[in-house]
């Protein structure tokens, strides 16, 4: 461990990371080409020093259309993710603290909802609310709470046995502060490393409703609609697919890395290891 705390693999995954979404932020300048430029004269050019990462069907610069690609993806990951952790965690926190038929009815809707696999009930929202990155984003965002629900329920249950919350009680705090100054403190940090995995896997949930038509609509360059663009050219072209492909498999990768990195970094039965 670097420092008694954070893994050597923690460390890699944050510099990958950071790598990535700097190279998302600044795009517009790293970018050789215009991202939505054809050139019919360009089709299907290897890797070069021209163009890094070869060129698609229209001639575009894969490469140009993968950093503004890593755009689109990450920023529907993150908005995904805190669609699912801000209701999740009020309803969580809730649930655990009051118990009771409020706990029964979350709980028992919360089995409902994570009875359907993710990607499918996603899948369902998008269908209702018509293709978009928008809908993408809520139909991802909205399939995720559960999992926040259940892991908050459970941590509060926890920490409201605790002693300093029998003596905050009895000073006389009411609840909203007791919840707000000692229970949520308490369980930050487990929801923090859930987040943070969370997004990879709101990365994978949109780009694969990409792929299948349901997230961005071409010519908007996303990792999902330009794996699919290259599907059908995997013989003869295959970096078409195979350059954002491998850039979201380093992002999700990273961000494992990193959630679990926080997960024993903020653990305290492994400080001491």
């Amino acid at each position: 461990m670097i420092g008694g705390r954070f893994s050597i693999a923690g460390l890699v995954g944050a510099v990958v990371l950071a790598s990535i979404v700097v190279g998302t932020l600044l795009a517009p300048w790293l970018a050789p080409y215009d991202p939505l430029a054809m050139d019919y004269q360009s089709q299907f050019l290897p890797p070069s020093l021209t163009h890094p990462f070869g060129t698609d069907l229209f001639g575009r610069d894969v490469f140009s259309r993968v950093l503004f690609g890593a755009r689109t993806s990450l920023s529907v990951g993150v908005l995904a993710a805190l669609l699912a952790a801000l209701p999740g965690l009020v309803v969580g926190l809730m649930s655990g603290y009051y118990g009771g038929w409020l706990d029964h009815v979350v709980m028992r809707t919360t089995d409902l909802v994570l009875s359907f696999p993710s990607l499918i009930l996603a899948l369902g929202i998008v269908a209702i609310l018509r293709p978009g990155l928008v809908n993408v984003t809520l139909a991802v965002g909205l399939a995720g709470i559960p999992a926040y629900v259940r892991l908050v329920r459970s941590s509060v249950l926890t920490v409201k046995q605790e002693l300093y919350i029998e003596a905050a009680h009895a000073i006389g705090c009411r609840d909203p502060r007791i919840v707000l100054r000692h229970v949520f403190p308490n369980i930050a940090a487990s929801v923090l490393v859930l987040a943070t995995m969370d997004i990879a896997w709101a990365i994978l949930r949109a780009t694969s409703l990409s792929f299948l038509g349901l997230g961005a609509q071409p010519p908007t360059p996303e990792w999902g609609t330009m794996i699919d663009e290259g599907r059908e050219f995997l013989r003869l072209a295959p970096w078409v697919s195979l350059a954002p492909s491998s850039v979201m498999m380093l992002a999700v990768l990273s961000l494992n890395l990193v959630g679990d990195a926080l997960r024993d970094a903020l653990d305290p039965r492994t400080g001491s290891e």
